[in-house]
């Protein structure tokens, strides 16, 4: 009797553990299962915003325009800067440039090197995002060709002059091939490129506004008029007024 309540027992004890080790492995098979997936998703995430997301490469303000006696506009003076980047990712912003263009929408020309998505969804130090160099603005009754130039003294866009800092080797030498990996789409791919083109972004501007050009980590160039930044605007405007005898001003 005494051996058959012991059996019953161990029997009873046996049951527990077994399910106690079923219900803690199936417990903590949970708990690992939505961990994974919350890291996936914070990875999906990750991925979505590197191929969505945009670097502000240059900003413009209206200085002045002339109107006829029509009522249109004649001509456009136009502030503009670029920005070129610390180590860290923060944005530097160059020096102001005055530019003047006949009427009053600016064409902003310059080249777009778009990396395969592979890159850009890895996040690569160097190919996780488009590169994109300015090199005129011109208005419509110009050929793309003319107009001012974005360019330095050297030919190199404004972001690769060694005053900047020390520009990003990468940089400069797919701008010093850039007539290359145009041709050849075999050269292009070598270094990771899927695109490789000029590129035109225009739009009418007034003053009072501030006009940002973005470029798409995994596109190109976009021109976007952003109101509501009225204080930037008038610092903007001080700081060329003082800096006047500084300004490069093209007609």
């Amino acid at each position: 009797m005494k051996l058959g309540r012991g059996i019953f027992w161990i029997v009873v004890l046996a049951t527990f553990v077994t399910l106690a080790v079923n219900f803690s492995q199936r417990y903590f098979s949970r708990d690992a299962q939505i961990a994974a997936l919350k890291k996936e998703q914070s990875e999906l995430k990750a991925v979505i915003k590197r191929l969505t997301g945009r670097t502000r490469e240059a900003q413009l303000v209206v200085d002045g325009q002339t109107v006829n006696g029509r009522g249109r506009v004649g001509q456009t003076t136009i502030l503009w800067r670029e920005f070129t980047f610390s180590k860290s990712g923060q944005p530097i912003p160059l020096p102001l440039k005055k530019i003047i263009i006949p009427g009053d929408e600016p064409y902003i020309g310059g080249y777009v090197l778009k990396f395969a998505d592979s890159f850009v969804e890895d996040g690569d130090v160097l190919r996780g995002k488009s590169i994109g160099f300015f090199t005129n603005i011109f208005s419509k009754t110009e050929a793309p060709d003319h107009g001012v130039s974005l360019l330095s003294q050297d030919g190199v866009p404004r972001v690769l002059e060694p005053r900047q800092g020390a520009p990003n080797p990468f940089a400069l030498m797919l701008w010093d091939r850039i007539k290359k990996l145009i041709r050849s789409r075999h050269a292009a791919k070598t270094l990771g490129l899927q695109v490789v083109q000029r590129q035109y972004v225009a739009k009418p501007v007034r003053p009072g506004i501030l006009y940002t050009i973005y470029l798409q980590n995994d596109g190109g160039l976009e021109f976007v008029a952003e109101p509501g930044h009225s204080g930037l605007i008038a610092h903007l405007l001080r700081q060329a007024s003082a800096d006047h005898p500084k300004l490069t001003t093209s007609p």
